[in-house]
């Protein structure tokens, strides 16, 4: 077969021929081929009704009505469709198409026949007959053709290929490949582990086993790839699978969790290489779509940093749910420019309007809100990198509390509806600046909440491929030939995938009545060692014989393992079973202007030790780290003497006002 041109129908790619030969004439061809069956069909239909004893009257009757028989079919087929398409794509549409066709044919056959022609002696039931025979002709043809080209392109084809997964995602998988020319896979088999399917089978491939017997199936069958089309496999199956495809040595491919392609019809588009992503023992996300769309659609949304992992994403999938408007804020016009494009491609009809500028900037914020009337706020920017911000407190102060209470206080002046935080999992016990002013951030959403806006905060941990984080760093040590330097043997951290993430804040921010902390459930906390061994071998490489993996301590400002809630705060169920909710106490507006009016001025004087001792004070669990207390010229004991005294005044002060 010659090769083609590309063209994608609905999420399937299909190769058309770019047809030589008789292919040119591929509609004639078709034209001449349904005449013929027609004919064959409507002869057939007097031998049968006449036990093969045609006379002369008979065949008289054959051929005279016959002209107008092939007419009213002809017309029929070509207004049903059945003059277009491939043989070698049939399915039950065209089944129906031909049933469809055959019967209005047959039933104006035998009007014309009764009232028109008014032909003596015609069996009327040769039109019956006839009904019959067509539909199994004209469908068998196309379902013999259809069977020869699969038949033929197995015989070509150089990868057998395993579908583990013999459910709707494997099905769908299956069928496109039977059905694409243009891939070079052959199913040769599902493996499912419902021992009821075992011998089933779809789409005419066998369920040929178990996962427990994959590494025989592969070597029996000679099995080139495994394609597994398990969207809510555990990490755990998904391990055991690929560990025995490399003991075979053959390549596997992955459908992704059903976060990644939720409101889009299976395809074998999505099937993509593993990644380390695909390892963790993460449930599939079950969303409240018509809720979450509640809030949503024909609003006007204010997304801050924008053009970042979380904020670029809050983008794409709120953009999905109808919004009449998103105003995207950001400081970086190049990552503002990239989104714009793809949104200009993704969604031409979504009005969105791109505003370089920075949190810090209260004139620009007003101009904003006062122009753009936004009804909701997500409010994503901010300083991650906890070494970085150890280094540099007096800008993290400045942006992530500062900053965010810029935004949040025009939400509140200009009624906005609801107001969401993007918080982290770092705020909880803070040991580092970073997550300090997370703390505090938090803290003022609580104490600017009043029956207007709506304020509610989302912590939730790391996430897998965000700018900044740590797998983009050991994938390019890992391409370098390593070493993969890793903080601690026993780090650990909670893992989350950036859509997985953003689907769990739009849910939570649909839920919120103000005043809230949603607390997303993370799983388990994953161990770094073991997600850098994972990435190795997902590299084709095999840890510390191929790669060195060397342990450098925590960097500054770090801890072992992340919380997510403090000591003292309430965490409760919602109606999400991943999303949890925490309540904690209760602070006011005069509380927080109190705090940034003597944050403003230690930040302005550059008085780490001040600024140190006043984070304590605010919030009691930090516990500054060695690096923040050697820039501030702070020994141990003092920075101890400072804690406990913070503590005791904030108590006293608590105390008092209760």
């Amino acid at each position: 077969m010659s090769a083609g041109t590309m063209e994608t129908i609905g999420n399937t790619l299909k190769v058309e021929p770019q047809g030589n030969g008789f292919l040119k004439y591929r509609a004639a061809l078709i034209f001449c081929s349904q005449a013929v069956l027609i004919v064959l069909t409507y002869y057939g239909s007097f031998l049968l009704r006449l036990d093969a004893d045609l006379d002369a009257a008979n065949r008289a009757l054959f051929w005279k009505t016959l002209p107008f028989v092939l007419l009213i079919k002809l017309v029929l087929s070509y207004q049903c469709g059945l003059m277009h398409g491939w043989w070698r794509y049939v399915g039950i549409s065209d089944m129906l198409d031909i049933s469809k066709a055959s019967l209005l044919s047959s039933s104006l056959i035998f009007c014309l026949v009764e009232a028109v022609l008014h032909v003596p002696g015609y069996p009327r039931s040769v039109v019956a007959i006839d009904l019959f025979l067509t539909i199994m002709v004209l469908g068998g043809a196309r379902f013999a053709v259809r069977a020869y080209t699969e038949r033929a392109r197995s015989d070509g084809a150089q990868r057998n290929t395993l579908i583990v997964g013999a459910g709707e995602a494997g099905s769908a998988i299956v069928r496109e490949l039977k059905q694409n020319s243009s891939l070079n896979y052959n199913p040769v088999g599902f493996v499912d582990d419902n021992l009821s399917k075992k011998g089933v089978k779809i789409h005419g491939v066998k369920v040929l086993g178990s996962t427990d017997a994959l590494h025989e199936l592969i070597l029996e069958h000679r099995v080139n790839c495994v394609m597994i089309a398990i969207p809510q496999a555990k990490g755990r199956l998904v391990e055991t699978i690929i560990a025995k495809c490399r003991e075979c040595k053959v390549d596997f491919k992955i459908l992704p969790p059903f976060g990644e392609w939720i409101n889009k019809p299976v395809s074998l588009s999505q099937v993509r290489q593993l990644r380390v992503e695909d390892l963790l023992e993460r449930a599939p996300v079950c969303l409240n779509v018509d809720q979450i769309r509640g809030r949503i659609a024909d609003k006007v949304l204010l997304i801050t940093g924008a053009g970042g992992s979380i904020g670029s994403e809050l983008t794409r999938q709120a953009a999905a749910l109808g919004p009449r408007q998103l105003v995207l804020l950001d400081r970086s016009e190049n990552d503002l420019f990239k989104l714009g494009h793809e949104l200009s491609r993704k969604f031409p009809h979504l009005d969105y309007i791109p505003v370089v500028g920075d949190i810090q900037d209260v004139t620009l914020l007003r101009d904003v809100f006062a122009t753009h009337r936004p009804q909701s706020v997500f409010h994503a920017a901010a300083y991650k990198h906890v070494p970085m911000m150890e280094k540099n407190c007096f800008q993290a102060i400045t942006n992530n509390i500062f900053g965010t209470y810029n935004v949040a206080l025009l939400a509140r002046q200009y009624r906005v509806e609801d107001f969401v935080l993007i918080s982290s999992d770092k705020a909880v016990n803070p040991t580092n600046i970073m997550g300090v002013t997370k703390r505090v951030a938090e803290l003022i959403m609580q104490g600017l909440q009043d029956n207007g806006t709506r304020f509610m905060a989302v912590r939730f941990g790391n996430v897998l491929g965000s700018n900044g984080s740590a797998v983009p760093l050991f994938e390019q040590q890992i391409a370098a030939g390593g070493p993969v330097t890793i903080t601690h043997p026993d780090a650990r951290r909670y893992f989350m995938t950036i859509p997985e993430a953003v689907q769990l804040v739009l849910q939570a921010s649909s839920m919120g009545q103000g005043g809230e902390i949603f607390v997303l459930d993370m799983g388990e906390p994953v161990r770094i060692l073991d997600l850098v061994r994972n990435l190795i071998r997902l590299s084709g490489l095999e840890p510390d014989r191929d790669i060195k993996i060397d342990f450098v301590g925590l960097r500054p400002g770090e801890k072992l393992f992340e919380e997510l809630k403090l000591e003292g705060e309430d965490i409760g169920p919602t109606a999400h079973e991943k999303i949890r909710v925490v309540t904690g106490s209760k602070i006011t507006f005069e509380q927080v202007s109190g705090w940034l009016e003597e944050l403003s001025v230690l930040v302005e004087a550059k008085n780490v030790h001040g600024l140190v001792t006043k984070l304590v004070a605010i919030v009691p669990e930090y516990w500054p780290s060695p690096e923040i207390i050697s820039l501030g010229a702070i020994d141990r004991h003092d920075q101890a003497l400072v804690y406990r005294q913070a503590r005791a005044t904030l108590t006293s002060t608590q105390e008092s006002a209760a």
